[in-house]
C-alpha cells in the first residue's frame, strides 16, 4: 500500500536531511510512475525546500510540452528514459507515440538545458539494435545532447 504525500509532508520528511543535502550538492529525485504528470506537486515542494536542493526527474518525457515548460524552471537535472528515438521502435515497445518526447526534447534543446540531462538508451532485446541505439545516440547528439546512459534490459520470461 502507497502512502499519498502533500509537498508540505513530503518536505517535513526530508529536511531532516537539508544540511547533508547542501553539504553534497543533494536533494530529491522524483521517479515514476512518471513525475512529469504531477508538475504541480513539484513546483510547490521546490518553494518549499528553497533552491539550495538539488531537484531531478527521472521522466520518460512522455507528457503534454506544458508540462515541461512549467518543470524546466524548476528542476535541476532531468533522467530522461528515451526508449528509442525510431518512432516504429518505440511504438512497438510501448504502444505510444513518440511524438511528445521528440517535442519535449526539442523544447529542452531550445531552452540550452542539454547538459543537465542524462539520456537512457537501452538496448532492448528483441525490439532494437546497437545500430538502433547508436543512431538515437547520433540523433540526440545533433540537438546537443551529450551525455548518455547506455545499457541493457534484462528480458525476464514468464
Amino acid at each position: 500500500r502507497f502512502r499519498e504525500y502533500s509537498p508540505e509532508q513530503l518536505y517535513a520528511e526530508t529536511r531532516i536531511d537539508e544540511l547533508y543535502f547542501i553539504a553534497t550538492n543533494g536533494g530529491v529525485t522524483f521517479g515514476g510512475g512518471e513525475p512529469c504528470l504531477r508538475q504541480q506537486f513539484i513546483r510547490e515542494f521546490r518553494e518549499l525546500c528553497g533552491p539550495a536542493w538539488q531537484l531531478n526527474l527521472e521522466t520518460s518525457l512522455n507528457v503534454p510540452t506544458s508540462n515541461i515548460k512549467t518543470l524546466l524552471p524548476v528542476v535541476n537535472a532531468l533522467i530522461i528514459d528515451i526508449k528509442d528515438m525510431n518512432p516504429d521502435i518505440y511504438r512497438d515497445y510501448t504502444g505510444q507515440s513518440n511524438a511528445l518526447v521528440l517535442e519535449n526534447l526539442r523544447l529542452i534543446a531550445e531552452t540550452g538545458r542539454q547538459s543537465d540531462c542524462i539520456v537512457r538508451i537501452p538496448l532492448i532485446p528483441g525490439y532494437n539494435t546497437d545500430t538502433d541505439r547508436e543512431n538515437s545516440r547520433k540523433a540526440l547528439e545533433a540537438l546537443g545532447f551529450t551525455r548518455f546512459d547506455l545499457f541493457t534490459y534484462q528480458i525476464r520470461k514468464h
